[in-house]
C-alpha cells in the first residue's frame, strides 16, 4: 500500500489496494491509521456496485440510514445518499445545491457523522470541486486564551443554515425542520478514536448556547475564516471513479458550484455514524 500526500494541511491518496474486493483486517487498520493522520483519503479508479460500496464502508463502522434527510436516499439503498443535479421522478433533485457552505456532515443531528465516503459516478467537464479544511490544525493554531474561550462554548446548529434549503419543496423542508430541530454540540470535538481535539463550528452554526446571535456572529465568522485559510485547505478535483473519504470529526468541507448546471454531477455517499452528542435547544435570539 502506498500513501501519497495531496496537500500540506490534509489529504492523501492511497494506492495499491483494490477496495472493490474484500480486504483483510491488517489493510483496514493501515487505511484507518492513514485516514487519522491525513483526515482525508482518496482512492482513484474505483469501479464497483452499491453493495460493494456498502461492504467496504462497513469495515470502518456502523452506517447511518440517512433518516434525517430521507428524500436524498438512493432508491433501494437507505444507507446510500444520492447527491446529484439529475432530476428525480420528473422533479428537480433536492440535493442539486447540497453542501455549498462550509460544514461537517449531520452536525444538525444528535448523532453527527463520524466520517463520509463519497463516490463519483458522473461529473461535469469542468469544475464541481470540493474544498476541505483541517479543523484539528485550526484548533491547535489558536492562542491559549482563545482555546480557553472555545473550550467552554457549545455550537448550535440550525438546519435552516444548510445550503440549498431555499430551493427545497416547502412541505419537505417543513418535514426536515421537524426531524432536525436546533441542537447544541461542544465547540471543540474530541475524536473518539485518536483523541485529537478539533474545532467544531461552521457556517451552519447559528449561535453559541447562552449567547444571542448578535453576540455569537463575530466569533463564528472569525473561527470559520481562521479554519478555512488557504494554507489550511485542500481542493479536490474529481474524476469519475474517485472515492473520497473524510473524517467529519477533524475536517470540514464545501461543495463548489463552479460548473455548468446543464452538465450532470452524480455522487453516492455512505456515512459512518458518530457518537451520540448534543441536546435540542431553542432557536437563536437576535
Amino acid at each position: 500500500m502506498e500513501i501519497i500526500p495531496l496537500g500540506h494541511a490534509l489529504g492523501a491518496e492511497i494506492r495499491g489496494v483494490d477496495i472493490a474486493e474484500e480486504i483483510g483486517d491488517n489493510t483496514v487498520a493501515a487505511i484507518r491509521e492513514a485516514w487519522h493522520r491525513h483526515h482525508i483519503i482518496v482512492f482513484r479508479d474505483v469501479s464497483w456496485t452499491p453493495d460493494q460500496h456498502l461492504a467496504f464502508s462497513r469495515r470502518f463502522g456502523a452506517l447511518d440510514d440517512h433518516a434525517s434527510t430521507p428524500h436524498e436516499r438512493f432508491e433501494g439503498y437507505p444507507e446510500l445518499l444520492e447527491i446529484t443535479n439529475r432530476p428525480k421522478n420528473g422533479q428537480p433533485s433536492q440535493s442539486r445545491n447540497a453542501g455549498r457552505n462550509w460544514h461537517s456532515d449531520y452536525s444538525y443531528t444528535d448523532r453527527p457523522a463520524a466520517a463520509s465516503m463519497l463516490y463519483c459516478t458522473e461529473k461535469p467537464s469542468v469544475g464541481g470541486d470540493t474544498m476541505f479544511c483541517n479543523m484539528a490544525r485550526a484548533y491547535d493554531e489558536l492562542s491559549d486564551k482563545m482555546k480557553g474561550i472555545v473550550d467552554d462554548l457549545e455550537s448550535v446548529y440550525d438546519f435552516n443554515l444548510v445550503s440549498g434549503t431555499k430551493v427545497r419543496d416547502p412541505e419537505k423542508m417543513a418535514e426536515l425542520l421537524k426531524l432536525n430541530p436546533p441542537i447544541a454540540h461542544p465547540c471543540v470535538r474530541v475524536h473518539d478514536e485518536s483523541g485529537v481535539k478539533a474545532l467544531y463550528v461552521s457556517e451552519r452554526t447559528s449561535h453559541f448556547e447562552g449567547m444571542s446571535r448578535a453576540e455569537s456572529l463575530p466569533l463564528i465568522e472569525y473561527l470559520c475564516q481562521h479554519a478555512t485559510r488557504p494554507q489550511n485547505t485542500y481542493r479536490h478535483k474529481w474524476r469519475v471513479g474517485d472515492l473520497v473519504c473524510w473524517d467529519n470529526r477533524t475536517a470540514m468541507h464545501m461543495a463548489l458550484g463552479d460548473y455548468d448546471p446543464s452538465e450532470f454531477r452524480h455522487m453516492l455517499r455512505t456515512t459512518l455514524q458518530g457518537q451520540k452528542s448534543g441536546y435540542v435547544v431553542a432557536p437563536a435570539e437576535y
